[in-house]
Formats: C-alpha cells, structure tokens, sequence
C-alpha cells in the first residue's frame, strides 16, 4: 500500500528526468513537450510533502495541464483520477487510502507504465 500511495500521490515526481529526441515527427513532438512539462513539475514538486494539501493541488494543477502522449493517454487519466482521490484525503489515514486503492485497482499498474514511459523517453 505504501508503493501505491506514493507512486499515485507524486506520479513520478522524484523521477530526475531530462527529455530530448533526435525524431522530427509529431510524435516525437508530443513526447518533447510532455516530458518538458512533466519536468517542470518534477523541478517544482521534487520534495513535495504529501501530507500538504495546498502542495498537492498545485502539482495536481500542473499534471492536469500536461498533455500525455497517445501511447500513455489512458493511463495518465488513471493515475491522475488516483491523484485527485489522493488529495481530497488524509494519506495518513490507512483506512482512507485502502477506500482509494479499491476504488483504482489499476491505478498501481497505470503508474507503473507511466513511470516506465518517463524514464524511457523523458
């Protein structure tokens, strides 16, 4: 439960990652400018305290605005639906995360591909 509440809950955040590509294409594109805002993110939020809930409305408010690529776009969702769960709640309440994670059975899984994603191409 721990893994799942901190891979929901900073998507990644603590992930150093630095994007770039020698593509051209549209889709190379995408990826460029998704990982340049997840990186802003990742900068801003790196030592983001989940229990801070002015914190996590902030990155929430950032990760909304990113436009994922089309190969990650429904688990992004996932993992951004787990994240605004997340922050309506106290984390520190395992009855409260336990609601959440049975709620999102496949927000684990979705994290997991996008965090591959990000330390793939970002």
């Amino acid at each position: 439960m721990r893994r799942f509440v901190a891979g929901v809950a900073v998507v990644g955040l603590l992930m150093a990652a630095g994007c770039g590509g020698d593509d051209d294409s549209t889709s190379s594109e995408a990826i460029d400018k998704f990982c340049g805002g997840f990186n802003e993110v990742n900068e801003q939020f790196s030592n983001i305290n989940v229990t801070d809930p002015g914190a996590l409305d902030n990155a929430l408010d950032m990760l909304r605005d990113l436009d994922p690529p089309e190969e990650i776009a429904d688990e992004y969702e996932k993992v951004l639906e787990g994240f605004e769960k997340l922050s309506e709640i106290d984390i520190t309440d395992r009855n409260a995360v336990a609601e959440v994670q049975a709620d999102l059975p496949d927000a684990e899984e979705a994290f997991n591909t996008v965090g591959e994603f990000v330390e793939d191409e970002c």
